[in-house]
């Protein structure tokens, strides 16, 4: 993690979902990395206040502002977008952890429409509505030289599995959905700057993974939370040049060795690996 802190993430960001978990495991690591603002929104006032604490505690310079947002609500989501603009004039990235797996159901014919759709609405509808009122705001705020704006989601690896004890139909749909707004967001804003990415936590051992997973996956659900906060965190730190601009659109997944990921550039660019598309 040293070479991350050692370039200062200067940024207004907000972080959707970050009262627990995975979320707020990106707040303290961008806390952490020096994010000038950070904006935690999410459900659980009480929660979202605990993790701004802590978030304050390891960077003292840090504004932070907690706001009570539900993704699902397109009009809930606009009045944040409203709330930063009004409040902070800028931002510079967004951070979607928000998610919703339901009960792990693995027989269409034993699910639930209205869980189905909650799942959905969550995962999938709930991004595409950060994307239509945080875009605008995001690709128009003036930032320095080697920052970037980002629209991140939390993805999973799930979006491509369709068999086994996990093949969670209404989550693993919902993901792919959201991996592929992704890419179109990538494709219609990465010329005006932005860079955005769904990225795979790893197999974290989550209040939601322990809640939902069936006993024999458990104990593959062995990821730190804050795993994610830490690749988010190298992805943001400003760089030179193109920087990481390469990777938009795609799948990344945070337990991958840097390194290793930036020295198959060329492989990666070249056959356009990480995507979701149909190959014949």
């Amino acid at each position: 993690m040293g070479s991350w802190r050692r370039t200062r993430i200067i940024t207004i960001t907000v972080v959707i979902g970050a009262s627990r978990g995975i979320g707020a495991g990106i707040a303290r690591a961008l806390a952490t990395a020096g994010a000038s603002v950070l904006i935690l929104a999410g459900r659980d006032t009480s929660a979202l206040s605990t993790v701004a604490a802590e978030c304050q505690s390891l960077n003292s310079a840090c504004t932070i502002d907690t706001q009570i947002c539900d993704i699902s609500s397109a009009e809930s989501v606009a009045a944040l977008a409203t709330h930063i603009k009004s409040t902070h004039s800028r931002l510079d990235a967004v951070l979607i952890n928000s998610g919703y797996s339901g009960p792990v159901t693995t027989d269409l014919g034993h699910s639930s429409p209205s869980i189905f759709a909650s799942v959905t609405s969550t995962n999938y509808l709930g991004t595409a509505y950060c994307a239509s009122s945080l875009l605008p705001l995001l690709v128009s705020s003036p930032r320095p030289p080697g920052a970037q704006a980002a629209f991140i989601a939390v993805g999973s690896n799930a979006s491509f599995i369709v068999r086994g004890p996990i093949a969670n139909t209404q989550y693993c749909v919902s993901k792919l959905a959201q991996l592929k707004l992704i890419e179109h967001v990538h494709e219609q804003y990465a010329a005006r700057g932005l860079f955005a990415a769904a990225v795979h936590p790893g197999a974290v051992d989550s209040k939601m993974a322990r809640e939902t997973a069936p006993e024999e996956f458990k104990k593959f659900l062995t990821d730190d939370e804050g795993l994610c906060g830490a690749f988010v965190s190298w992805l943001l730190r400003p760089r030179e040049g193109e920087g990481v601009r390469w990777l938009g659109g795609r799948h990344l997944c945070a337990h991958w060795d840097v390194g290793e990921l930036l020295e198959r550039k060329g492989e990666i660019v070249e056959r356009d690996l990480l995507k979701a598309k149909l190959m014949v």
